[in-house]
């Protein structure tokens, strides 16, 4: 994204949104009773940087 909070050619805005991104993470750990395999730990850093990607582009610079 430029400064001035548009979409470059080679990003696109996030699919998702940050509520539909947190209530994976917390059905992940849900479903692995607080303690996650090695796959589900994959998933959870996979997650986190949608969960970034998403957080960055809902900020709105200030004035």
């Amino acid at each position: 994204m430029t400064p001035d909070n548009q979409w470059t050619d080679d990003q696109s805005p996030p699919d998702r949104t940050l509520a539909e991104i947190n209530a994976d993470i917390r059905c992940l750990f849900a479903r692995a009773a607080g303690r996650l395999s090695d796959a589900e730990r994959l998933r959870h850093a996979l997650l986190l940087e949608e969960w970034a990607t998403a957080m960055r582009a809902s900020v709105v610079p200030a004035a």
